[in-house]
C-alpha cells in the first residue's frame, strides 16, 4: 500500500524489504505530485516510476479547482468528465531531477493544461445540465457585482443600515461550522421588529420552534468539522433557529427565482404561516437568537437577525454577494437596498 503525506520526512512505503536503504515515493495531499526519493536499492526505481506517474483521479482535480463543491455534484461531474478528461491529461510527468539531499525524481501533473480544460468542461456541463439546488455549489455563481434588482429592496430592520464589518457580511468565513457565511448579521436588540425585504410568499413559519439541547448543538458541529463544511441538514434545520423563508418569485433578478432568509429570531406573528401573501415593509417577527449557543444555554446574548437573499435557476442555488471581494460587495450591497 502507497501512503501519501505532504512532507516527504514523515511517510514512506516501500516495495519490499530489502537490507540497502530502498527507494521510496511520496505523494502531495491533493496527489497532483509525488517525489520518488531513491535509495541504494536501484532496482525499485522503475516500478515507483510506474506508481508516481499513475494518472489522478477526476475527484482529485476537481478538489484542486473547486474545494468547496458538494460531494454529490462532483460525483455527477465524475461521471461527466472521465471520458473527456483521458489518462495522458491526468497522468504525473517526470518534471525535476534533485540532488540536493540525495536522488529525488519529481512528477506533477501539468495543472495549466489540465485545469483549463477541466474548467471549460464545467462551465459548459453547468450551463447545461440540471442540478438540484440541494445538492449543488455551483462554481459559476452570477456576477453580483454587475445584476441589479427590478427594485430596490428595503432593509429588514427599520433604520438600521448593513453592517460595514467583513466578518457580519457574506463570505466571511465561519470556521465553528467548518463553513462560509451566506448572509448579513444585522446586530439588534432582542425582540426588535422584524420586515419583508419585498413582496412575497411565506414558505417557512417556525411558529413553534423548541431550541435544541447544548450537547446536541455541539455534536452536529463536531460532525461537521469531521467533513469540513457545514451539511445542509445541520445549516437548515439546526442553525438558522427560528426562522422564515420567503419566496419572492422571478420579477426580482431575471431569469432567477429569489428568496429571502430570515434566522435567529425570537418570535413570529401568528397569522404568518405558509402559503401567507406578505407585503413589502411588512413586520411579521422578531429578531433573537435562536439557533446559536447562547439560546441553547438560556440566555439572550448574541442577539441578531442573520439575513440572506438566495438566487437559484436551473444549475443550483447562489448566495447574493458569493465570491465578491470586499469593495465590491460593499457596492453591490447598495445597488441591492434603497438605503
Amino acid at each position: 500500500m502507497i501512503v501519501g503525506c505532504s512532507q516527504p520526512s514523515i511517510q514512506s512505503v516501500q516495495i519490499q524489504p530489502s537490507e540497502k536503504t530502498p527507494s521510496r515515493v511520496l505523494f502531495s495531499d491533493d496527489s497532483l505530485s509525488a517525489v520518488i526519493i531513491v535509495g541504494d536499492d536501484l532496482s525499485q526505481v522503475d516500478e515507483l516510476r510506474s506508481i508516481a506517474s499513475t494518472p489522478v483521479s477526476i475527484n482529485f482535480l476537481i478538489d484542486a479547482l473547486f474545494p468547496e463543491i458538494h460531494d454529490s455534484t462532483k460525483l455527477m461531474y465524475n461521471n461527466e468528465i472521465t471520458e473527456h478528461v483521458g489518462p495522458e491529461m491526468r497522468m504525473r510527468k517526470l518534471n525535476k531531477i534533485s540532488y540536493d539531499a540525495g536522488l529525488s525524481l519529481s512528477f506533477a501533473i501539468d495543472t495549466a493544461l489540465a485545469f483549463t480544460f477541466l474548467r471549460d468542461k464545467i462551465k459548459s456541463i453547468t450551463s447545461e445540465k440540471y442540478v438540484h439546488h440541494l445538492f449543488n455549489t455551483n462554481p459559476l455563481p452570477p456576477s453580483f457585482d454587475k445584476i441589479m434588482p427590478s427594485e430596490k429592496l428595503i432593509l429588514p430592520i427599520d433604520s438600521l443600515n448593513f453592517p460595514t464589518r467583513a466578518s457580519r457580511l457574506p463570505n466571511a468565513p465561519r470556521s465553528y461550522r467548518s463553513g462560509t457565511h451566506r448572509g448579513i448579521d444585522f446586530f439588534s436588540n432582542w425582540g426588535t421588529p422584524v420586515r419583508s425585504v419585498a413582496d412575497g410568499i411565506v414558505i417557512r413559519s417556525d411558529r413553534f420552534y423548541e431550541e435544541v439541547a447544548p450537547e446536541f448543538r455541539k455534536e452536529m458541529l463536531r460532525r461537521a468539522a469531521a467533513i469540513k463544511r457545514t451539511p445542509s441538514d445541520i445549516f437548515n434545520e439546526l442553525l438558522l433557529g427560528q426562522a422564515v423563508i420567503i419566496d419572492h418569485g422571478f420579477s426580482l433578478f431575471e431569469g432567477y427565482r429569489t428568496i429571502s432568509i430570515y434566522a435567529h429570531l425570537s418570535a413570529i406573528t401568528e397569522n404568518v404561516l405558509p402559503g401567507y401573501s406578505i407585503k413589502k415593509g411588512e413586520f411579521f417577527a422578531r429578531s433573537g437568537n435562536s439557533g446559536t449557543e447562547p439560546s441553547t444555554l438560556g440566555t439572550r446574548r448574541e442577539s441578531h437577525l442573520h439575513w440572506e437573499l438566495i438566487l437559484q435557476d436551473s444549475n443550483g442555488e447562489y448566495y447574493f454577494g458569493q465570491n465578491l471581494t470586499y469593495n465590491e460587495l460593499i457596492n453591490a450591497l447598495n445597488n441591492l437596498f434603497d438605503n
